[in-house]
């Protein structure tokens, strides 16, 4: 009795995990979307695309049906077809198609329902779901900027040569060089910064090595100028506290 149950056990197991080569994926035809250049949205297409298929190892050839008429035939896989929706009718069409195996079996995918629309719709959409995404992200970058400015990043915390991973920029109101903020909005030609020395909101391109060292002098130039003019203020106060005194003592 016990090797009876032994013997049926190892029956079990090896039914379990013999493979199974009757109906499995190979035998069904499947076919496939590619957008190459266009939109593409919840079903929605327009612009350009690639349909493809895929099925038994031994398909040799796939005929294309739209609204089940001839569409377009391929005998190379992946058998590739490109097409523009331009080229036909606006409004809803059905995609199928029909392969051929060496052996002369035909395979016939389901159906795949799209909806064709007008380019003039399909920017209509992108600009609805683009413009509002665009003017949420450029309001955040600016609210970011505007927060590392007030948190103290002005002339006062300035060091030069400083200029952290989004490279420095040269202030085109007073030449003066500052860092950029890496979160400051990216208007491809430049960054929207604000100058901690001028106050002057600019968009500025990545500055050069060379432009910055200009910069930097000119910034080291006027620091001298203007701690020798706080030095000549300070010496003509002197001079006039002296005057006043004088004054005051012959009185």
């Amino acid at each position: 009795m016990r090797k009876v149950k032994i013997f049926l056990f190892f029956l079990l197991v090896a039914v379990l995990t013999v493979p199974a080569y009757g109906q499995d994926g190979d035998d069904r035809l499947t076919i496939h979307l590619r957008r190459d250049f266009g939109y593409r949205s919840v079903g929605r297409i327009q612009g350009r695309f690639t349909i493809s298929a895929d099925g038994p190892h031994d398909l040799e050839r796939v005929k294309y049906l739209l609204d089940g008429e001839f569409f377009a035939e391929v005998s190379e896989a992946p058998f590739k077809y490109s097409f523009s929706t331009s080229e036909y009718a606006v409004g809803a069409h059905t995609f199928s198609a029909v392969g051929t195996t060496a052996s002369g079996a035909e395979v016939i995918s389901e159906e795949v329902r799209l909806e064709f629309v007008s380019a003039e719709e399909s920017w209509q959409q992108v600009a609805n779901l683009a413009v509002p995404l665009m003017a949420g992200l450029v309001v955040l970058m600016v609210l970011g900027t505007l927060l590392l400015t007030l948190t103290g990043r002005r002339s006062g915390s300035f060091k030069l040569g400083n200029y952290g991973s989004a490279g420095g920029a040269v202030c085109p109101r007073c030449g003066f060089p500052y860092p950029r903020h890496f979160i400051s909005p990216n208007l491809l030609v430049g960054k929207l910064e604000m100058c901690p020395h001028c106050g002057k909101w600019a968009i500025v391109p990545r500055a050069s090595r060379t432009a910055l060292d200009e910069a930097e002098t000119r910034f080291r130039a006027d620091a001298e100028i203007g701690l020798l003019a706080q030095e000549s203020e300070g010496g003509d106060a002197q001079e006039q506290h002296k005057l006043d005194e004088t004054r005051y003592f012959d009185s």
